[in-house]
């Protein structure tokens, strides 16, 4: 957890001081920097959303994965249903603009071969916000 420099307190709750971690590991690669952010990200949603909600968006992400080639179409269209899950529950605000941001990352790889990887890098890091939301405790 050593990344605690990229929360700030606000109230009781730590934030994150910088949106856009996964976006970053989409288009660079994961490191473990950006493990250590996605611990402390699931300890800051951990209260917020619930395992189901994640996992809603997660299985549209791994049937995707399950592809051999991604369709692309596809992935920007999780951005819609994402914005719908945020809208139906409370909470999702900070997962909800990662992810979005992060599928941005993914539109903007040079060719589709770069698109693939960075789809499969969020992927990745998607899963890892919630294996580390689940062990902090999540509902």
């Amino acid at each position: 957890m050593g990344m605690k420099q990229d929360f700030k307190n606000r109230g009781q709750e730590r934030r994150p001081a910088s949106a856009g971690k996964l976006a970053q590991a989409v288009q660079k690669g994961i490191d473990n920097q950006f493990i250590d952010w996605a611990e402390d990200f699931g300890h800051v949603i951990k209260e917020k959303v619930t395992t189901s909600q994640i996992r809603n968006i997660y299985g549209t992400v791994k049937r995707l994965e399950m592809e051999t080639e991604v369709d692309l179409a596809k992935v920007l269209l999780l951005k819609p249903r994402i914005k719908y899950t945020r809208a139906r529950n409370q909470g999702l605000e900070e997962l909800a603009d990662e992810l979005c941001l992060a599928i941005d990352a993914i539109e903007k790889g040079e060719t589709p071969a770069e698109k693939q990887q960075r789809f499969r890098r969020f992927a990745q890091g998607f899963e890892a916000i919630l294996a580390y939301h689940r062990a902090a405790g999540g509902k």
